[in-house]
């Protein structure tokens, strides 16, 4: 039962309508704050609040990268990548829903 609810709280973190935007947006290529702000055309403090959810859930992960840019050479920016948990969350709950049709 207690998995269960695990996969219940992570189905419902990971489906949230904006969340699931953003790991659509991540699942084409990792990106920094800006770049998904300006993506999706949403203030960066609404991204970021629910980048922090998906990161402290395990849903994405992030790692700073030193731009090679002439304009901005040497910055260090953070950005956000998709983890193997989207798919195992996703498998799962399409497991769990096949099985209990079966049973019903």
């Amino acid at each position: 039962m207690e998995r269960e609810d695990d996969l219940i709280r992570d189905v419902h973190i990971l489906l949230h309508p904006f969340r699931y935007r953003i790991v659509e947006l991540l699942e084409e290529k990792p990106m920094h704050i800006n770049e998904i702000s300006n993506a999706l055309e949403e203030e960066m403090m609404l991204v970021s609040y629910h980048l922090l959810i998906l990161v402290e859930h395990g849903f994405l992960r992030s790692n700073f990268e030193i731009l090679e840019q002439t304009k901005s050479k040497g910055k260090a920016i953070r950005k956000y990548r998709v983890t193997e948990k989207v798919e195992e969350v996703i498998e799962s709950f399409v497991e769990t829903s096949r099985r209990r049709q079966r049973q019903a």
